[in-house]
């Protein structure tokens, strides 16, 4: 914090991936910033840019009483260079060249006399907008004054040494190709710069360290980023997998920080009596349904009863995440709108077999969500769900739906989904203070889909990756003993030793 107590960003809150992730996800706009800028310079050129052609003549000042090149000679040239330098720019010679052709009328071009260095020549240069202009101003410059030596210098005599020739090309030639393309650059890293300095100045949860140092909670864990399609078909056929603990293809540091979480919840049951956990977010596509589904899932695996609550009534995931296996004849959202009954919380439970998971969904969409979930039958229903070891509650969008408010009066404790890069930590903060004005005890704030490592691990790598010795996800501490049972074996192992 800075003296006034305001937070301010720092580098180490910003992490390289998630500009690299910006770039891409706004590619389109880089894209269009270099097609403006391109177009933008090809027409100021059109619009600006005026060609000058250059047209040339030599002339040699001698000497009438002697042929050769003399101290005399160069000092002729140069008082002759000067005097015709200023007589062309007369304006008694500029309206002979003007009445010399009907093409040279308005003439706006400008013709010079120069000495070529410490010679007797003089070279005679016309710029005008076009060759044909500037060749006939020198043609003019011959015939309007035949005798011009005459009257600049009575000891000197100019001799034409090299006729008016003209480039077919501007002297002042610019490449359009090449300033579009200039521009065209210029305008991408322009656009990409913007992207950055906006990605900083946005304030959004892209390290850990920035996250303790912009939330205002402690945080529980850190998802690393996990890659859905694994596997060469389902990048082909792009399927839309599931993140899933109990799959065979999900990394080991994946599950470990699923692990971390359900360790979290474990504490706060066997400490504080807890049992009823919501999950929520802010936006979204945090990312909130995914760590739910999984902690619920890793529960049941490690031999918890673990009922898993989806009252994201408006937008339900949970049956897409777990293959659509839940069917029922009374969903979620059905007997919520009834009055509640033994008979109706059976039918709406469903066992998934796989995991060992009580399963309570709704069906499709249903806009009475905060009527439903504020209804008597919710209240009853969590009361009669408290037998479980563990009851998980997935809910709306925090900034879009007052549902977690209301969830948050009827659960022990909440936790919060923050994904990298998305929120901004002052709307995360200020979700956080609602949270802890209700009867839930607010735990922390879970990071979601952190990219932080190569391939978007966190040290791993292949040591305890997939293909290791720990084996798959799917085999691995979930079907196994629990951590106290570990720590209990560990510690008979070392008396026995």
């Amino acid at each position: 914090m800075n003296e006034n107590g305001n937070k301010t960003m720092q580098w180490s809150h910003v992490s390289p991936y998630c500009l690299v992730r910006t770039l891409l996800r706004n590619a389109w706009t880089i894209v269009v910033a270099a097609l403006v800028f391109s177009l933008a310079a090809s027409l100021f050129l059109d619009w600006f840019y005026v060609p000058e052609y250059k047209a040339s003549m030599t002339y040699a000042v001698n000497s009438k009483t002697t042929s050769y090149i003399s101290a005399g000679n160069l000092t002729s040239t140069r008082e002759v260079a000067a005097v015709l330098t200023d007589l062309l720019e007369t304006d008694v010679m500029k309206e002979g060249i003007e009445n010399y052709d009907p093409r040279l009328k308005d003439f706006q071009g400008t013709i010079t006399a120069t000495q070529l260095g410490e010679s007797n020549f003089i070279q005679i240069d016309a710029v005008a907008s076009t060759p044909e202009q500037a060749f006939l101003a020198l043609d003019a410059v011959q015939v309007v004054f035949p005798e011009v030596a005459g009257f600049i210098s009575g000891r000197s005599v100019l001799n034409v040494m090299r006729n008016p020739s003209v480039s077919p090309y501007p002297s002042n030639m610019v490449d359009s190709a090449s300033v579009s393309q200039t521009a065209a650059i210029c305008g991408a890293v322009l656009m990409a710069v913007l992207l950055c300095y906006f990605s900083i100045q946005s304030e959004t949860i892209q390290t850990r360290t920035g996250a303790r140092h912009l939330l205002d909670a402690p945080i529980l864990a850190s998802i690393c980023h996990e890659q859905k399609n694994r596997t060469l078909k389902t990048i082909l056929k792009r399927t839309n997998r599931q993140v899933q603990v109990f799959s065979p293809t999900t990394s080991f540091a994946y599950t470990e920080q699923i692990s971390a979480v359900c360790s979290q919840l474990e504490h706060e049951n066997q400490v504080r009596g807890r049992r009823v956990f919501l999950v929520t977010g802010v936006g979204e596509s945090e990312g909130k349904s995914t760590v739910a589904a999984n902690v619920a899932s890793a529960l049941a695996l490690k031999g918890h009863n673990v009922a898993l609550v989806d009252c994201d009534l408006r937008k339900p995931a949970m049956n897409r995440f777990f293959g659509g296996v839940y069917s029922s004849e009374m969903p979620l959202n059905r007997m919520l709108g009834r009055p509640y009954s033994r008979e109706n919380l059976l039918q709406c439970m469903v066992r998934n077999e796989q995991l060992g998971l009580y399963m309570l969904f709704p069906q499709g969409s249903d806009s009475r969500s905060t009527e439903l979930v504020s209804s008597e039958t919710m209240d009853q229903l969590i009361r009669q769900l408290r037998v479980f070891d563990y009851v998980i509650i997935d809910s709306p969008p925090m900034g879009m739906f007052p549902d977690a408010e209301v969830l948050a009066d009827k659960s022990d404790a909440s936790l919060m989904v923050v994904r990298q890069d998305y929120t901004a930590a002052c709307d995360v903060n200020d979700a956080i203070d609602s949270l802890r004005q209700y009867h839930a005890s607010f735990l922390g704030v879970v990071l979601n889909d952190m990219l932080v490592g190569p391939n978007g691990q966190y040290g791993y790598g292949t040591k305890y990756g997939r293909g290791s010795r720990y084996g798959y996800a799917g085999k691995y501490s979930y079907n196994s003993r629990s951590s106290e049972q570990k720590d209990k074996a560990t510690k008979t192992k070392g008396k026995e030793k």
